[in-house]
Parts: C-alpha cells; sequence; structure tokens
C-alpha cells in the first residue's frame, strides 16, 4: 500500500511543480521565489510526503509549518511568523499522535538510528483510543477495526466465515490453528487504506474474487500450497488496501 501510496504522492508532486511553472509563466501567480525558498520548499515537501507515506505526524506537520512560513508574505500570515506557527505545530502533533496512536510512529532520530517507541506506548495505555471489535470464536469469525494495528490469532474449531471491516489499519490474521467443518471458508473484506496480511498452513489453498479496480491495492501470495487442504475465499472491497497471503 505504501509503494501506490508513494507513485501517487509524487506523481501529484510533479503536475503540481509543472502548475507552477505554467501559472508562473502566465502572469498568475506573481510570488517570485528566491534560490534559497525554492529549495526549502522541494525539501519540505518531499519531507512532507515522506511524513505521510511513513505516518509520521511530528515529520508531516513540521513541514507543512515550514513551508506555510516560506509562503508567509503571500498567504498573509507573516503576523504568525515563525513562533506562532511553530507552537501550533507542536499542539497539532501531540493532539493527533493522541488521537491516532496506533496507525502512526513516533520516531526518535539520534546517533544516525532510529528508536521506535511505538510498541511501549501501546503496552502502556493499551485500553485507551481502540476502535476495535472482534468475535475470534465459533464458525463466524468477525475483526472491525479502526485507525489502529492489530494481530488476531483464530483459534476456532468450525470455520467457516471471516468478516474483515477494516479502515486505515494494519490487520494479521493467523489461520495456522484454525479448523474448518467444510472444505471452504469464505472472507468476505471491506477494506479502506489498510494493509491486511493473512497467515495459512502450507495445505491451504486461495482463491480470490476480489473485484479489481483503479484504488482497489494489491493482492499478494507468498509461497506455493502443497495442497490437501482447505480453500480460503477472499472476497468483497478494497479501496487503497494490499492483501498479501503468506504461508507458514
Amino acid at each position: 500500500m505504501r509503494g501506490k501510496l508513494g507513485r501517487a504522492f509524487w506523481g501529484i508532486f510533479f503536475i503540481a511543480c509543472a502548475l507552477f511553472v505554467v501559472l508562473n509563466q502566465m502572469g498568475i501567480w506573481t510570488y517570485k521565489l528566491g534560490f534559497w525558498a525554492a529549495v526549502g520548499t522541494v525539501i519540505f515537501v518531499i519531507s512532507l510526503l515522506d511524513g505521510l507515506i511513513n505516518r509520521r505526524i511530528t515529520e508531516s506537520v513540521f513541514s507543512i509549518a515550514f513551508i506555510l512560513m516560506i509562503f508567509a508574505e503571500p498567504l498573509h500570515i507573516t503576523r504568525l511568523v515563525p513562533w506562532t506557527i511553530l507552537l501550533a505545530a507542536v499542539l497539532i502533533s501531540i493532539g493527533l499522535g493522541i488521537i491516532f496512536r496506533n496507525r502512526f510512529h513516533t520516531v526518535v532520530y539520534a546517533n544516525k538510528k532510529i528508536k521506535n517507541f511505538r510498541n511501549k506506548r501501546e503496552a502502556i495505555t493499551d485500553h485507551i483510543f481502540t476502535d476495535t471489535v472482534s468475535k475470534e470464536q465459533g464458525a463466524h469469525v468477525v475483526v472491525d477495526q479502526t485507525m489502529s494495528d492489530t494481530s488476531r490469532y483464530i483459534h476456532s474449531k468450525e470455520l467457516e466465515t471471516i468478516d474483515v471491516n477494516a479502515k486505515m489499519s494494519d490487520v494479521n490474521l493467523y489461520l495456522d490453528d484454525a479448523q474448518v467443518t467444510n472444505e471452504t471458508v469464505t472472507m468476505n473484506v471491506n477494506l479502506t487504506m489498510t494493509d491486511l496480511t493473512i497467515y495459512l498452513p502450507l495445505s491451504w489453498q486461495v482463491e480470490s474474487n476480489m473485484a479489481s479496480t483503479f484504488i482497489s491495492g494489491d493482492f499478494e501470495i507468498d509461497g506455493t500450497s502443497n495442497g490437501g487442504g482447505p480453500t480460503l475465499i477472499i472476497q468483497g472491497r478494497s479501496n487503497m488496501s494490499d492483501i498479501k497471503i503468506e504461508y507458514v
């Protein structure tokens, strides 16, 4: 998913650059950027795209803040430069970090190493800001996930159907301990900006009935089934989401 979003962002970026050049030559865009301002704009736009693609709140917010500071004059916000904008960026970063604590990464750069404190933060506040509903036993398994990451281990001994509804999430489903009553298991998915990874025993086979659309995302199978087991039928809707099958 990130690769697809990255291509989309870079495509939009270069289209915007082309639009800027045309408007500048036509005299519609009258603000003239100096050399260093232009260089700074390119750097912070790249930083913004990197922050969005890699889900880093602080990087994204401060990139926008610095871009606003560069274009403060044409935007008529010179009175806000620099401290008001920087303070607002800090507060917005904190607020978004609280709201999307499971979906975005808090990253600290030190001595050229990246330290990710996400796992510690989730362990301390795992009971806060969750939006998860799951039913992992019985014949009909349901997983609802919104703006957070989760791993679900399915231990059903009579599995027939699985419903996965997820938005802006990373969902890992482990079916290596599941047992089925029929020769097929139907998985109904409704995904939006989600990475869904399904871990299957080697004996299971996969059949995809997903509709292919422009924004559907990728469907990938890592490994090969040796046959003899049930068939997992995957169907439903996927928008800007990736589905990956991994044999274990």
